[in-house]
């Protein structure tokens, strides 16, 4: 079976097993899932120098924020906060109300990777870890502030700090969408990205540039929680990818799996989290109402001229 997934216009049949976020939202919330944008493959930008000498930024989208800031709010928020690299997980919150939030909670680097960065920058896998990440709450419908409005400011954040490639980390989701769009948005402004995707069909319809695949549980796109080798790894093999990315767009799958028996009962896992923690339950449902804004039909190739991603 190949590692690497090369669509063209249209989202392709994987061939193997993936988790479907369509049967969660129906079967376990209730909720029809929105069109998915089918986006032309995007244009890549240059690394200007090799990973081994690059300056990481990342960018997460579990609203990850320390006591001393302002909290994120739960959706449709358009705002970011800074995360110093040497502050301590410990102290570590997040604003993403998501049920599958509990995999953060037990371990801030499944879905902020912030040691496992220091762990890479050590070991000279990469050049440096920017000094800040930058950490949002993405469940976010208003995709052309955020393609227009916030993907600039990000950009000069970045810039500002010499990074030469941002890891780009969605959570649930809404994630995945808004983060694809912020991602292609960002890369066309001439930092290069990558991504780690936990959701095949939207990494295919979105296209972000030089996007992993790992077949996880939602929640958990930089590894199982206190599996710190695993951790390592899997962002280690991200980066690489980027480094070797070709032209033409492509899926990398990560040769990763969450039991070591390739059982697949984590999927009842991640349904089983979202049914049973009703008060996040709720926010999911009402979070869901409030995105009303589709980006999709047919017009995909006019949004992202006007919108530079």
């Amino acid at each position: 079976m190949t590692d690497l997934i090369q669509t063209t216009s249209a989202p392709v049949d994987p061939g193997f097993p993936v988790f479907d976020p369509d049967k969660l939202l129906r079967n376990v919330l209730g909720i029809e899932p929105e069109p998915l944008p089918d986006f032309d493959p995007p244009a890549l930008t240059p690394m200007r120098v090799p990973l081994r000498e690059a300056t990481v930024g990342l960018l997460v989208s579990c609203g990850a924020y320390f006591p001393d800031q302002p909290r994120l709010r739960q959706h449709s928020d358009l705002s970011y906060r800074l995360l110093p690299r040497e502050r301590d997980l410990d102290d570590v919150l997040f604003g993403h109300m998501t049920p599958i939030r509990a995999f953060a909670l037990a371990d801030p680097n499944v879905a902020y990777p912030r040691d496992t960065m220091l762990d890479l920058e050590r070991d000279g896998v990469i050049g440096r870890y920017a000094a800040n990440a930058v950490s949002m709450v993405g469940s976010i419908s208003q995709f052309d502030e955020l393609a227009t409005e916030v993907a600039p400011r990000v950009v000069e954040e970045f810039q500002a700090m010499g990074v030469d490639l941002v890891l780009v980390v969605p959570f649930c989701p809404q994630c995945h969408v808004a983060f694809g769009v912020l991602a292609r948005a960002i890369e066309n402004r001439g930092i290069p990205t990558t991504s780690i995707t936990t959701l095949y069909k939207q990494a295919t319809y979105l296209k972000p540039p030089r996007a992993s695949f790992l077949d996880f549980p939602l929640g958990c796109p930089a590894g199982r929680p206190r599996a710190k080798t695993q951790q390592r790894e899997i962002v280690k093999a991200a980066l690489e990818f980027a480094e070797q990315a070709e032209s033409d767009w492509e899926l990398k799958r990560l040769p990763f799996q969450w039991d070591a028996d390739g059982s697949r009962d984590w999927e009842d896992l991640v349904a089983d989290v979202y049914r049973l923690d009703n008060a996040i339950r709720g926010s999911v449902l009402a979070n869901a109402a409030a995105h009303t804004q589709v980006l999709g039909g047919g017009n995909e190739r006019e949004f992202a001229v006007r919108c530079a991603c």
